[in-house]
């Protein structure tokens, strides 16, 4: 029985399909159909005006963002099997086979389609419900990290006008605990204070009732001599009031709390299905739910990758190597793939290097032999990886994969 090869060029509104033959004979020239239910159907119609039988096609198509992923469940859910592919492989495919650098939606539909016909199919398999589940929790919590990050960013500089002295008196007594992983705005004290108290200027004539309060929220942290030590500091301060800058002080405040409220939310979502999904993540120190559901929405299924150093290329860590006779070089890693999960793998590092005795040993050991400290987390996030593939695909617990 015949086969058919069909490229699909994936774009946001429209996506362009080519058919071919087996002999490379082209069944249907290149047409567009749209981004939409119709489109859709139309394509399905298309193809069984050329044969019934769905097992026939063999559909290709490139990972084009998140505008593949529609159409790939549509032809899934009709019993069609299609593969898809990473774009840069399409691009050394046809940098291997046309010296033409044309390129239009109609001759990339045409190529992907002769790339089908030559390559060994093997149709992509839809992920985990769960998975996708976790994958689009973890985008959004990511995606609030950074209105996190840039809100206080934004706190920080109104702050140095209106009472420059708080933030340092505050770190020099102890309460930021950045590198326990804990954020300095995290404190509902600290949010508190600025909130009432935007200004130096405000709080050098608050009462010594406030005190009191900020003790019990505090429970002791804030004590009553502390109290009295900012407030003769407030009296001093350099600091320039403006209603204008107290007044996006205090909006700051009040975003960093919503980006809170929503934050647990998500978390109440996300928490039990890492521990349906993946439990076992947790057991490595310095990851937590944030950084698991990161991890497990970008690498997917990892039995998809038979070895470590599939999943090393994978994630775009793997280091660009120069040879020509006696001379070889090592260059930057090629930052291929996903940048969340290169992100979450140097996030892991940084955190499982304090955390995780092993770890930490092999982050000095790199360190030790000269190696740049940017260079040395680089492998550390690279040896994470490993461990994370390991633990996805065993089942086992960090120790349990340590003594082993």
């Amino acid at each position: 029985m015949p086969t058919y090869f069909v490229g699909i060029d994936v774009s946001k509104f429209k996506h362009t399909c080519c058919i071919i033959s087996e002999h490379g004979e082209i069944i249907k020239k290149s047409f567009d159909f749209s981004n939409s239910k119709e489109g859709f159907d139309s394509l399905i119609e298309i193809f069984k005006s050329i044969d019934q039988s769905e097992s026939l096609f063999q559909i290709v198509m490139e990972a084009t963002g998140h505008y593949h992923e529609c159409l790939f469940r549509y032809l899934v859910a009709n019993n069609y099997l299609a593969q898809i592919k990473n774009p840069v492989v399409i691009a050394r495919f046809k940098q291997s086979e046309y010296l033409d650098k044309a390129k239009t939606d109609n001759l990339d539909a045409l190529l992907i389609a002769q790339y089908a016909s030559k390559h060994p199919f093997s149709p992509s398999m839809l992920k985990s419900y769960n998975i996708e589940r976790i994958r689009r929790i973890s985008r959004a919590k990511y995606f609030l990290y950074q209105d996190k990050e840039r809100t206080i960013n934004h706190l920080h500089r109104y702050l140095d006008e209106s009472f420059p002295e708080l933030i340092p008196f505050l770190r020099k007594r102890g309460d930021i605990k950045r590198y326990q992983g804990r954020n300095f705005f995290d404190s509902k004290t600290t949010l508190w204070f600025i909130e009432n108290f935007p200004s130096a200027k405000i709080f050098s004539n608050t009462r010594s009732e406030t005190a009191e309060k900020l003790r019990r929220m505090s429970k002791g942290a804030f004590s009553l001599i502390k109290f009295n030590e900012l407030r003769k500091i407030a009296k001093e301060s350099i600091g320039v009031s403006f209603q204008e800058t107290e007044e996006i002080i205090i909006q700051l405040v009040q975003e960093l709390r919503n980006i809170q409220e929503r934050n647990d939310k998500l978390d109440e979502l996300l928490i039990p299905l890492i521990d349906e999904t993946a439990p076992n993540l947790l057991t490595v120190p310095g990851i937590g739910y944030r950084l698991a559901g990161l991890l497990i929405s970008e690498i997917g299924d990892a039995s998809e990758f038979p070895s470590a150093d599939k999943i090393i290329k994978f994630a775009g860590l793997d280091v660009r190597v120069y040879q020509s006779g006696t001379i070889e070089k090592h260059g930057a890693i090629r930052k291929r793939g996903s940048p969340l999960l290169r992100y979450a793998l140097f996030q892991a590092a940084e955190k499982a290097r304090i955390h995780c005795p092993e770890i930490a040993e092999f982050y000095s050991k790199k360190k030790n032999e000269g190696k740049h400290p940017i260079c040395a987390l680089t492998h550390t996030a690279r040896k994470i990886l490993r461990i994370v593939w390991a633990l996805l695909k065993t089942g086992q617990n960090y120790n349990q994969l340590v003594s082993d």
